[in-house]
């Protein structure tokens, strides 16, 4: 019995140890892009994005209750 059980962690560390090699470029930080980091307080219109978002929301065609 206990050596089964050996057995088996054996694989699982190998499965584990095959599995973090095969992923570990995958989920590796990469830079921001500097181009999408920062983005502008005024739309193309002119107007200020918070003002452009009231503009064209519209509470009689839905969105939350206000009290």
């Amino acid at each position: 019995m206990a050596e089964a059980r050996g057995r088996a962690q054996r694989r699982y560390v190998r499965e584990k140890a095959t599995i973090d090699h095969l992923v570990r470029d995958v989920y590796e930080q990469k830079a921001p892009d500097e181009k999408h980091t920062e983005r502008n307080p005024i739309t193309s219109t002119g107007l200020p994005v918070e003002d452009q978002v009231r503009k064209e929301w519209d509470p009689r065609k839905g969105g939350l209750l206000t009290f």
